[in-house]
């Protein structure tokens, strides 16, 4: 009889330990796909500020294009919007009401 609560118990356990793992396993990987997103986010909107700012009619041109549509798609998102729309407005010469 202890052997057979023994068994159980250590498959309880078991099952206990992978559940939390696996959890723990989800968690990580939200996480890190959040920040994959953002760090993309990021690199496309400093992209668009570098074009934007560039002493170039064509480069000025896109970057101004590409601000004007970030800017229309919130495409940045929690605290990093607030900083992201001050300097696309800037940029283009709009401010959201």
């Amino acid at each position: 009889m202890a052997t057979v609560v023994a068994a159980a118990l250590a498959v309880a356990l078991t099952a206990v330990a992978g559940l939390v793992g696996g959890l723990w396993a989800v968690l990580r990987w939200r996480r890190d796909v959040a920040r994959e997103e953002r760090d993309r986010a990021w690199s496309r909107f400093v992209w668009t500020v570098d074009q934007a700012c560039d002493g170039d009619v064509g480069r000025n041109e896109v970057g101004f294009a590409s601000a004007k549509a970030m800017y229309r798609m919130q495409i940045l998102r929690d605290h990093d919007a607030v900083l992201g729309r001050i300097v696309l407005e800037l940029i283009i010469g709009e401010e959201q009401g």
